[in-house]
């Protein structure tokens, strides 16, 4: 309670002094003081509004960039191709081609071979992937597609 107190005289006291000091000016300049005064807490509180709804419009903008540079990225992430692919080996090449299909694939390596089984609702999931894997660099030796139960079975072998 002491410290409420306080606080509440101190209010106290300067709302007396300004009180003191109105009622010593004339009318015409109390009118100055108190327009004035209201005039620099309407600029001021005014200006801080202005400079918060700045920063958070520069804001929304840096966000609206990440959104738009995540959507490219999402577009063109089958296209881009990292700098070691020539490294990968040709089980590698098919299981990131996979992957960013988004194909479940079953391989199995024979020598030079590759022996490729899986299979998709989507005939252009399938004719992509193929793509992709010759783009990689892979020769494509034999393919094989059957429609079963609503899904197509791709059976292929590359070297």
């Amino acid at each position: 309670m002491k410290t409420s107190e306080k606080l509440q005289s101190s209010i106290d006291q300067s709302i007396e002094k300004i009180t003191d000091y109105l009622d010593r000016l004339s009318v015409r300049e109390r009118y100055l003081v108190i327009f004035t005064t209201i005039f620099v807490l309407v600029a001021v509180i005014g200006s801080a509004l202005w400079f918060v709804h700045a920063a958070a419009n520069k804001q929304q903008n840096r966000v609206n960039d990440l959104k738009d540079m995540m959507v490219w990225m999402q577009s063109n992430a089958v296209t881009m191709k990292p700098a070691d692919d020539l490294q990968l080996s040709a089980v590698d090449k098919v299981q990131r081609v996979a992957q960013q299909q988004g194909l479940s694939v079953a391989s199995q390596q024979a020598g030079e071979q590759i022996q490729i089984v899986a299979a998709h609702e989507n005939y252009a999931i399938l004719a992509n992937f193929l793509t992709q894997l010759a783009q990689m660099g892979l020769s494509l030796e034999k393919i094989e597609l059957i429609s079963e139960a609503g899904q197509i079975k791709l059976t292929a072998t590359v070297q």
